[in-house]
């Protein structure tokens, strides 16, 4: 009988509120100044009380129902006792002696991934080690900021599907606009329990932190897994303890012996009241994997769906699909090709695929029309529109509320599909308003004036 491997994954995302878990100051600890979004909370001063994040609660529940989660109808806090320069309470107030989802699924491509709990707590400040000299720096910013922690069941056996679970939990996040979980800024880390055995019973775990990328998650399993059988073939025992990813070594390196609910001695956090949830009713949005199926549906490879979900591109496939459906396989290689085509309202993209088709152009021959036409329609509305919204958004929004003024005029028949029902054409109109603005507007207030919009309000 041949080894198997045994996978549960941690996962811990920073959610995207504007303050931190349990005080008022901002959660904004990549672009601050070191020890700026700090308080009398973050630092726990005496008489200093933390008072709940109600958002970042919403948040937990809002994924937990797009997971088939089992919501909790009552939650408490507790602490979480150890001592460590990067939180100066000497504890951690969590949630996961009382989660708030358990028993969620996520499902990739038709197989189901058993997710054991969601729940929340405050992440912890960053240490920053100075090599060789005797001392290390605490940036304090990142202390209170709320977490989120998913706990997967061990129900991965291959390195592979542990990394792709951990990317499809990025899309989902951003989909759902929780968090931007960009793991180069910590705003998403991995933790993999690892074991190997040769029956239906679990190996002894060793925990492995640090894993600071996709990449790394498919590397540290893949070294774990080999380390422990050479250790249990040589007829040495597997330690239960917590290592490190080392990325420049590409190896485990053992950090410390592994804890125990015990050793953290839990109990109830006496500044926090018992919290009784809400849970209404789940928001009607397709996740990462449904839309690449409706893709995928229409005949496009995997590969070409998943690129299109990643660049949020998928809604425009499916409305040229509907309104030209010979140009639509053309059109979502173009779009992912050509970022310039990509920026187009649907009518003109089609206009164009159909002088290519007529025409016999070549894609050199199509770029350089985008090139020279593409965007001079809808930069020419942006302007007109440009001075007659100061008075009604202010000077920060004007760009904003000009932009989805002139996305509906150059996409009336996006909105026409938008109030007849069609959720997706939403979606194309915020990317046209996006685009126009480079990137800048708030997406926030882009959707919330869109809607307006399009309600007539």
């Amino acid at each position: 009988m041949s080894w198997q491997l045994s996978v549960g994954m941690e996962i811990h995302v920073e959610l995207k509120t504007k303050t931190k878990m349990f005080c008022g100051c901002p959660n904004d600890p990549f672009n601050s100044a070191p020890n700026t979004n700090v308080c009398s909370v973050c630092y726990s001063l005496p008489g200093a009380l933390p008072l709940l994040n109600k958002k970042a609660i919403e948040m937990v529940v809002q994924l937990g129902q797009a997971l088939n989660g089992q919501i909790a109808p009552t939650t408490f806090w507790a602490r979480k006792n150890y001592f460590y320069p990067d939180l100066p309470k000497g504890y951690q107030i969590s949630q996961s002696t009382s989660p708030l989802v358990e028993q969620a699924v996520l499902e990739i491509a038709g197989v189901k991934h058993r997710i054991n709990r969601i729940h929340l707590e405050e992440d912890a400040g960053k240490m920053v080690h100075q090599g060789n000299k005797p001392y290390s720096l605490v940036n304090y910013n990142r202390a209170g900021v709320p977490l989120m922690e998913l706990v997967t069941e061990p129900d991965f056996h291959s390195a592979a599907e542990a990394k792709t679970f951990c990317q499809e939990l990025q899309r989902i996040m951003r989909s759902l606009e929780l968090s931007d979980a960009d793991m180069e800024k910590g705003q998403m880390r991995c933790e993999a329990n690892i074991s190997v055995s040769k029956g239906k019973e679990l190996g002894t775990k060793v925990e492995v932190k640090n894993i600071n990328s996709f990449r790394a998650v498919d590397k540290a399993i893949e070294y774990e897994f080999t380390r422990q059988v050479e250790a249990l073939e040589s007829g040495r025992s597997v330690t239960a303890e917590t290592r490190n990813w080392d990325n420049v070594a590409n190896k485990t390196v053992v950090m410390r012996t592994k804890e125990t609910s015990a050793d953290y001695r839990y109990f109830p956090e006496p500044d926090l009241p018992v919290v009784a949830v809400t849970v209404g009713q789940a928001k009607s949005h397709a996740l990462p994997d449904e839309r690449r199926q409706a893709i995928v549906a229409l005949g496009a490879p995997a590969a070409i769906a998943q690129a299109l979900v990643d660049k949020n591109l998928d809604s425009r496939m499916l409305i040229i699909d509907e309104r030209a459906p010979n140009l639509a396989k053309e059109a979502a290689h173009l779009m992912l090709e050509m970022p310039a085509f990509a920026a187009l309202e649907i009518d003109h993209q089609i206009r164009l695929l159909e002088s290519k088709q007529q025409n016999g152009w070549t894609k050199k021959r199509l770029a350089e029309e985008v090139e020279t036409n593409g965007d001079a329609p809808q930069s020419v509305s942006i302007a007109q529109v440009g001075a007659t919204v100061t008075a009604r958004g202010g000077t920060q929004s004007v760009e904003s509320i000009g932009a989805v003024e002139a996305a509906m005029r150059a996409n009336p028949n996006a909105v026409a599909d938008y109030r007849s029902g069609k959720e997706n054409a939403f979606h194309f109109l915020v990317g046209q308003v996006m685009a126009a603005t480079k990137g800048k507007a708030n997406i926030k207030t882009v959707q919330d004036e869109l809607k307006k919009a399009l309600i007539g309000q």
